[in-house]
């Protein structure tokens, strides 16, 4: 079976890393922001059940790894699996 990432599982990802969902922008953007490191990411808002755009999966990987919260083959991991490796320490 094949596994298809979504933008619900993404969002599942970030509040499990600690970010915070803000509000929607005025350009269909969605506000994630870690209080701890300051971090924050801009990812439109769309349908739970679609997928994320690519540009959007190598910003969000990019990110993450740049802020110490998650590294970029644990989040390969779970964009092809859609969980995290069981190494991951989140």
């Amino acid at each position: 079976m094949t596994h298809r990432l979504t933008n619900k599982m993404l969002n599942q990802l970030l509040l499990k890393l600690g970010f915070e969902r803000g509000h929607v922008t005025k350009m269909r953007q969605r506000i994630w922001r870690h209080p701890e490191s300051g971090c924050a990411l801009f990812l439109p808002a769309n349908k739970a059940r679609e997928a994320p755009r690519p540009a959007d999966l190598v910003g969000v990987k990019a990110q993450l790894n740049c802020h110490g919260h998650l590294d970029e083959e644990a989040f390969d991991f779970f964009a092809a699996e859609g969980k995290l490796p069981a190494r991951s320490s989140v």
